[in-house]
């Protein structure tokens, strides 16, 4: 029952985490909005039927049912066509027709200068910049929250096991044999819970910055921390093929998800993980890192996607790094909440970074040059101001907004794909779940 409990909570973490990163995209768009002056008759977070609304101003604020995204209206979204369209002049000039009347009824005589439309192009793009920007800040105040206030699980310098010998190569060996000589820390004197303080006078911040200052059959001075006194060992180390660590002490694997081996010199023992804040350079670090993904991930979206539908409908076990769903996001989450070797820290921790992904998610994918997507709107004011300046430098009049309303056959396409996409990651998120 608790392992069930625990499930729901981390489904309702993220449900709950989701909705308020799409709010903040929603406001980051609403409140430069009505800033400017742009009349905005709705804002909502999901799509479909209304679950609950209410009545601020001239504004109505509203929760919807499927929580697949979000919107505002605005006024005046698309400029007036320069030539009318005949009433029966075809499905795409309908279209385009009808996203240039849309919201029309929420238009009195005193809003005839609230148009979108009628802002500077700088304007419009800041309203449209907004919604991104606004995941992009909160995804990265998530990772920092995560990373510098909870910290993350790293190495220490603190001795969690002595070896008793040292094994030339453990990917082939896994325990002692009577040939293997003993650990230089056996020899030595080293003890589980001693602190490492120091290799020949060098400060231990992680086992990289004081690794080099160990040589293969050259004596040692440790500079130990033995129940809260200082020791002084003498310690020659062995040559062994051990992984490679990075900067923050965690193992380099290659390709294939196997740790990297390099012949280097060994003492014979294990440290210790422990919870260490990181700082905010590199929490900033690794959130430029996490946007990055994103955008490659999106470039490898038509592989993944057709990845996922093969694993789908045979049956094959799903990529672990493929792309999800908001169910998938779930699941995970759930997953992870549940597991009884997780403490609640780490839950939490694993429960913030997953919202930070999706942030970084959130404003990849909203930033690509395509309508409906913000990036699309931001295109079109690019095109505008080249257009302007074009104009101007030819000495020419001032043309009048980019009319992305002659888009909206090109829109639907693109609206028709995402929901395409949509469905077949929710499908495979609830058919063939990602194992982790």
């Amino acid at each position: 029952m608790s392992e069930t409990l625990w499930y729901v909570g981390g489904i309702v973490f993220v449900a709950l985490g989701i909705g308020i990163s799409i709010g903040l995209h929603e406001l980051g768009h609403l409140w430069p909005a009505k800033t400017f002056g742009v009349k905005v008759p709705t804002y909502a977070i999901g799509f479909g039927p209304t679950l609950f609304k209410f009545q601020r101003g001239e504004t109505t604020y509203a929760i919807k049912l499927i929580p697949l995204g979000g919107y505002i209206t605005m006024i005046g979204m698309y400029p007036p066509g320069k030539k009318p369209l005949k009433s029966k002049s075809g499905f795409f000039a309908d279209m385009i027709l009808s996203a240039r009347n849309a919201h029309s009824e929420h238009v009195t005589e005193a809003d005839k200068n609230r148009m979108f439309y009628q802002l500077p192009v700088w304007k419009r793009m800041i309203i449209m910049f907004g919604g991104p920007f606004m995941n992009l800040v909160l995804g990265t105040l998530l990772m920092v929250a995560v990373l510098v206030g909870i910290g993350t699980q790293q190495q220490s310098n603190a001795i969690a096991e002595v070896s008793p010998c040292v094994m030339v190569n453990p990917t082939v060996q896994k325990e002692c044999t009577s040939a293997d000589a003993k650990s230089p820390a056996l020899i030595a004197g080293l003890q589980a819970q001693d602190r490492i303080e120091a290799i020949n006078g060098i400060k231990f911040e992680n086992w990289n910055t004081v690794s080099q200052e160990l040589t293969v059959g050259k004596p040692a001075s440790l500079q130990i921390l033995r129940d809260g006194s200082p020791v002084q060992i003498e310690i020659t180390p062995v040559a062994a093929l051990r992984a490679t660590t990075d900067s923050n002490g965690q193992v380099v694997v290659n390709e294939k998800g196997e740790p990297v081996l390099k012949e280097r010199a060994v003492l014979g023992i294990i440290f210790d993980v422990e919870r260490k804040p990181e700082t905010v350079t590199a929490a900033l670090a690794k959130s430029a890192w996490g946007v990055g993904q994103v955008g490659q991930m999106i470039l490898t979206l038509p592989q993944q996607l057709t990845d996922v539908a093969i694993s789908t409908f045979t049956g094959q076990e799903r990529n672990p790094n493929g792309a999800v769903s908001v169910v998938g996001i779930a699941q995970i989450s759930g997953t992870v909440a549940s597991a009884e070797a997780v403490d609640f820290v780490d839950k939490l921790a694993t429960g913030l970074l997953i919202l930070a992904s999706l942030n970084f998610a959130l404003f990849g994918f909203n930033m690509l040059p395509l309508l409906p997507l913000d990036g699309g709107h931001i295109a079109g004011g690019v095109y505008e101001s080249l257009k302007r300046a074009a104009f101007k430098l030819l000495r020419k009049p001032a043309p009048g907004p980019a009319d992305t309303a002659l888009l909206m056959p090109v829109t639907w396409v693109v609206f028709i794909v995402l929901m395409a996409m949509s469905a077949l990651l929710i499908l495979a998120d609830l058919v063939n779940p990602i194992s982790i």
